[in-house]
């Protein structure tokens, strides 16, 4: 499972989600941008669906832990939201990698399929981080998401319903705009590479 590449593959996708993941922190930006990299590292492993959770989950849990060690003390608490993230883009999000390769692109599915999937990953986000917004941190969690969640308690919403709700705002197009970058360098990275990731599979997709 754990081949040389596909190591390659999680440590180039870690630092990925470490990079661009710590920008938007530190700028306060209401959206995180930090799961690009377990994004296109599921997209890369994909279709060999456990290897692909697997790697993209570990991509993901270096980002946070990095991130939590160095810049946001917050981030290494939402973990279970990383696993939720990693199962969707291996389960899910991966069987858009035919159309997210096709050349010449198929310009209507690729957007269909971007924001279908970008949904459903902010979605599940959303509902996972909810209760870790609300019971460890009290909806203040330093990003810039949590001036949503002061706008949604302002309007007379109970905290739970407020970090949520604050979720069900942002994320969706949070993660639509991570799978869409996600997608791109999926669509750039060499057939090269994509086919030491797949030993067992033809060079297609």
């Amino acid at each position: 499972m754990f081949t040389t590449p596909r190591l390659v593959a999680v440590a180039l996708c870690a630092a990925l989600n470490f990079a661009i993941g710590n920008i938007a922190y530190l700028v306060k930006l209401p959206i995180y941008l930090d799961s690009i990299g377990t994004i296109l590292c599921a997209l890369l492993i994909f279709p060999d669906r456990s290897a692909a959770i697997a790697c993209a989950f570990i991509a993901g849990f270096i980002g946070v832990i990095l991130s939590g060690v160095i810049v946001n003390p917050f981030l290494p608490w939402f973990t279970l939201t990383v696993l939720a993230i990693a199962v969707v883009s291996a389960l899910l999000t991966g069987l858009a990698a035919e159309t997210f390769r096709a050349r010449p692109l198929i310009l209507r599915s690729f957007v269909v399929k971007v924001i279908l999937y970008g949904v459903i990953t902010g979605i599940v986000s959303a509902i996972v981080s909810a209760p870790v917004v609300v019971y460890l941190f009290g909806g203040v969690t330093g990003s810039g998401s949590a001036f949503v969640v002061a706008f949604f308690l302002k309007t007379g919403q109970q905290l739970m319903n407020s970090a949520l709700l604050s979720g069900i705002a942002t994320e969706p197009i949070d993660k639509t705009l991570q799978v869409l970058l996600a997608a791109l360098l999926y669509r750039a990275t060499p057939q090269e590479f994509i086919a030491m990731l797949r030993p067992a599979q033809s060079s297609a997709a």
